[in-house]
């Protein structure tokens, strides 16, 4: 019996292209079953996005205020329905929330939508310390 080397999976990294293509997949795709809808390769390949630190999504400051929602609600959803998708503390919901509370952007509905859906503790705000 032969033991293999573990490798350790590489996070991809985030390219204002990457963010513009799920900018669009959270215009077109059916938000209430993001895993039939998602191409595969995508489950597979971009879950390491929702473990990425603040500093790598400063290029998200390029996006309009719609486009920021639309991946706010884009990654709560994919948080909850694929598998391996759980940011934690780390969601780029948070991140990208900020961003949105910088601009007075963020409202109390998207708020509420927010908190409506998600099982994660940390979200809209990150951690309170």
């Amino acid at each position: 019996m032969a033991i293999g080397e573990w490798v350790p999976s590489e996070r991809k990294e985030i390219s204002l292209e990457k963010l513009r293509q799920y900018v669009e997949f959270a215009s077109t795709l059916n938000l209430d079953d993001i895993k039939a809808s998602l191409p595969l390769t995508n489950i597979k390949t971009d879950k390491t996005l929702m473990k990425h630190p603040v500093a790598d999504w400063v290029l998200a400051n390029d996006l309009a205020d719609d486009e920021l929602v639309g991946l706010v609600r884009f990654f709560t959803l994919a948080e909850v329905q694929l598998p391996e998708w759980d940011g934690g503390r780390q969601s780029p919901v948070i991140y990208l929330v900020k961003i949105l509370k910088q601009r007075s952007a963020f409202d109390a509905e998207l708020r509420k939508w927010i908190k409506a859906n998600t099982d994660n503790r940390y979200l809209p705000n990150g951690a309170a310390l």
